[in-house]
């Protein structure tokens, strides 16, 4: 008997030891597994975290590729578009160059045309003044007195003038005319005529206005009254008189009016405009026409 409780009280430590053991083993591994499921759920969570990232840069990387695919469009659009763009306006080039070459081209006929019209011009004025005695002379000499020393000046003047432009080239006789042209752009010229009954005839313009004067003074009245009913003239006005068969004392009247009348007219005008006359001599009266 007592040799049976020996044996009981041996056997009780040891499996206590033994429970001891297992529960320890039991916890490490419990520890151990806990462990492992930690690190398998970083893992995983990182494995998430770079496959989300992945996912991200692969989106991007494609929303990239997107549009870089619409940029390589919209710029072989443009290229395309700067292609049809150069093509055609070298075509509009090409064709402005033609029409140009086509209007030098005319507007070289036309100078020409124009050159050959112009000489032609002048040798047909060259022949209008190259004018037969027997019509120059009856123009020229006045009824009153063709015979006095200031007729025979101004006669042997006038027919100089005619000879030289009958002998000057085509090129002098038209700057003649254009030298008189831009004359009258920058200035008026008013027509004062005498006629054979005594009736001056002043035209200024598309106005004209017939009147008598036996003096100076009457003749200085009536053509500033006369001015004041024109439109404003020019910055230079020229009268020119010429007379018919008239009497020396209606001339008289007219050639010591003229000079009062251009002053009188130049002060009114506060000398914004300046008044010259020209004495042109006898010329024959017109006969009027009729329908």
């Amino acid at each position: 008997m007592i040799s049976r409780r020996r044996l009981t009280f041996q056997l009780t430590p040891l499996l206590d030891l033994l429970l001891i053991v297992i529960f320890a083993q039991f916890m490490d591994t419990q520890e151990t597994t806990a462990r492992i499921e930690q690190r398998a759920e970083q893992q995983i969570e990182q494995a998430e975290s770079k496959a989300k990232k992945y996912s991200e840069l692969s989106d991007a990387a494609q929303q990239k590729s997107i549009a870089l695919a619409e940029q390589n469009a919209q710029v072989a659009r443009k290229a395309e578009q700067s292609k049809q763009a150069a093509a055609e306006l070298e075509q509009r080039m090409r064709t402005m160059q033609q029409l140009s070459e086509k209007k030098n081209q005319e507007l070289s006929e036309q100078l020409k045309v124009a050159q050959e019209q112009r000489n032609r011009v002048g040798e047909l004025v060259q022949e209008l003044f190259q004018l037969p005695d027997s019509l120059v002379d009856p123009l020229l000499k006045s009824k009153s007195d063709p015979d006095s020393e200031q007729t025979k000046a101004k006669i042997e003047q006038i027919r100089k003038q005619l000879q030289d432009l009958a002998g000057a080239r085509a090129e002098d006789v038209i700057k003649h005319f254009l030298t008189y042209d831009e004359l009258t752009k920058r200035s008026d010229i008013w027509e004062l005529y005498l006629t054979e009954n005594g009736v001056f005839r002043l035209k200024i313009g598309k106005q004209t206005i017939d009147f008598r004067a036996d003096s100076p003074e009457e003749f200085v009245d009536r053509v500033y009254s006369f001015y004041k009913t024109v439109p404003q003239p020019k910055s230079l006005v020229i009268i020119l008189f010429s007379y018919g068969d008239a009497k020396a004392s209606v001339r008289f009247a007219a050639t010591q009016g003229l000079p009062l009348v251009a002053e009188r007219m130049r002060a009114d005008s506060s000398g914004r405009t300046r008044y010259e006359y020209a004495v042109m001599g006898f010329a024959p009266e017109k006969p009027e026409v009729t329908n």
